[in-house]
């Protein structure tokens, strides 16, 4: 034989030996090896060779074992059957499985388990009937129903994948996550269960401990460790109101929810909706506050009251001489028999009190009302009286749309029925009226009247008389001697333009929602959304 031709069979020879004493740990990490058996017998069945073990039987692969009491183990295909108190444990991560039967290949290190199955791994318990776990990828995947249950959540549902690496699940159809703070239900659900944060797809609705409910049809993102919620497109109802809108956060354990875009809030108990561009609730200080083209409807048995602002906030408490709403900057109001508009208001629900501050003006028929300060009283949803304080000024239309004026110190209207009865004003009174003729409407002159108090009775909304008391000094102008500063009294400012108008109300032009108030003491921060 040829020497160099031999030394090249020995290197051959050498090369295979190392490749094969490199292969045997791979082929017995991967060959299924019988450790135990009480009885044995082979056969074959459907064309394959098997060996049949009966009692105590135990498997070994790796650092997976199986137990059983009976199986069928299939040599050539690497694969087996096992039945009764069939048992799964991995050594490396721990993970404890049961059932009453399995169907294993050791090639793909798939394990097909069946009826009254239970994953154990640490904390984590699954139970189904129906259970197919990739060994080697730690994953778990189970249809036709399945329960989880980490300690703190019980969640079922019809089909569901769990990988224990990562410490994620995906779960579909009729999944319901319970836990001692909520109940959930969705279509489509995924949890990490290191960050303890589901987030759902589709219909999701959640019921809190407490009563109140979450619902949405685009799903949302929920934490479970610090019970905190921001969904999409959705619903927030409690025992007291209803909140809707684009983006909800919803965090009952520090009672604040808020809302972004399209909100919507109805208050039960007021029978009051609040609409605007965002939201924020304060629940557990009883303090709601919208902003960004915020209007408020509050409606009566026989009218319907509307105001916006670019602040709304709403105060709730136990006491219901404390509920009131609050409203900010560019207020305007409407209701059939009176609008108005001021720089804020405030609105007391249980006396029916409406307060206007800061350049307040109201309009009631032809009628123009101003005063440092106004408050309105509303008795069986109409007004029953109306008060001006300081620098009060009135402004009437008369029939031939000429502007009789009143102002005081203080004014006190008195309605019947809506309609504005009598006027008393108290302090430095002074009147402008004009004269005229019965018959043909044409001015005759004008009356203008200084007095301590003056009281004034209306008729259909238009004064019929008027009394006047103590140190009354009246003048009489008639047309021809008429100059232009008689036709007005000091101060006097026809704002007619700037009455409300309930359409331009309901579709305020498009601008950015705007924020709120700076230095505002009813802020409270929101914190992250989900921490």
């Amino acid at each position: 034989m040829n020497i160099h031709y031999m030394i090249l069979s020995f290197r051959i020879i050498g090369l295979l030996m190392i490749i094969l004493l490199i292969s045997l740990p791979v082929l017995s990490q991967r060959r299924i090896d019988l450790v135990n058996a009480d009885e044995f017998e082979g056969g074959r069945r459907d064309g394959k060779r098997y060996n049949k073990f009966i009692g105590n039987v135990h498997f070994i692969q790796g650092s997976t074992e199986i137990w059983c009491d009976s199986a069928f183990l299939y040599k050539r295909e690497n694969s087996l059957e096992a039945f009764g108190h069939v048992r799964i444990f991995d050594t490396i991560d721990s993970v404890n499985i049961t059932s009453e039967r399995l169907e294993y290949d050791g090639d793909s290190r798939v394990a097909n388990l069946r009826k009254n199955v239970v994953y154990k791994e640490d904390s984590v318990i699954l139970t189904t009937d129906f259970l197919d776990y990739n060994i080697h990828d730690r994953s778990a995947y189970f249809f036709n129903q399945g329960t989880i249950n980490d300690g703190e959540n019980i969640l079922t549902s019809d089909r569901g994948y769990y990988n224990s690496t990562g410490k994620t699940m995906a779960f579909k159809t009729d999944v319901v996550l319970v836990n001692p703070e909520n109940n959930l239900k969705t279509d489509s659900l995924f949890y990490n269960m290191a960050t303890k944060i589901a987030t759902t797809i589709g219909p999701t609705d959640i019921l809190s401990s407490d009563g109140s409910t979450v619902h949405t049809e685009e799903g949302g993102i929920f934490n479970m460790r610090v019970n905190q919620t921001v969904i999409s497109s959705g619903e927030i109802e409690t025992e007291s109101y209803i909140l809707r809108g684009d983006e909800l956060f919803y965090d009952p354990g520090t009672g604040s929810n808020s809302a972004r875009g399209n909100v919507y809030m109805f208050s039960k108990d007021d029978n009051i909706v609040i609409t605007g561009d965002a939201a924020d609730n304060f629940e557990d200080v009883g303090i709601t506050r919208v902003f960004g083209n915020a209007l408020m409807k509050k409606v009566f048995e026989l009218d319907t009251l509307y105001l916006t602002a670019d602040t709304l906030v709403s105060v709730d408490d136990s006491l219901d001489a404390n509920k009131r709403l609050l409203a900010f900057r560019h207020v305007q109001f409407f209701r059939e028999d009176l609008q108005g508009k001021s720089d804020s208001l405030a609105y007391f629900l249980a006396d029916s009190i409406l307060h206007l501050y800061n350049d307040p003006v109201i309009w009631s028929e032809g009628n123009q009302i101003e005063a440092d300060s106004i408050n309105i009283v509303f008795e069986n949803d109409q007004i029953s009286t109306l008060n001006l304080i300081e620098n009060s000024f009135m402004i009437m239309l008369d029939t031939a749309d000429n502007f009789n004026q009143l102002k005081g110190k203080l004014m006190t209207g008195y309605f019947e029925n809506n309609d504005i009865d009598r006027l008393v004003v108290t302090g430095n009174s002074e009147s402008l009226f004009y004269a005229l003729d019965e018959e043909d409407n044409s001015l005759i002159g004008i009356n203008k009247t200084l007095c301590s108090n003056m009281i004034i009775r209306f008729k259909e909304n238009r004064a019929s008389n008027i009394s006047f008391y103590v140190d009354v000094e009246s003048t009489f102008i008639p047309p021809h001697e008429l100059e232009e500063p008689d036709t007005r009294l000091k101060g006097f400012n026809w704002r007619g333009k700037e009455k409300p108008v309930l359409s331009e109300m309901l579709n305020p032009p498009e601008a950015p929602p705007s924020l709120p108030v700076e230095n505002d003491p009813l802020q409270v921060p929101l914190g992250s959304q989900l921490e």
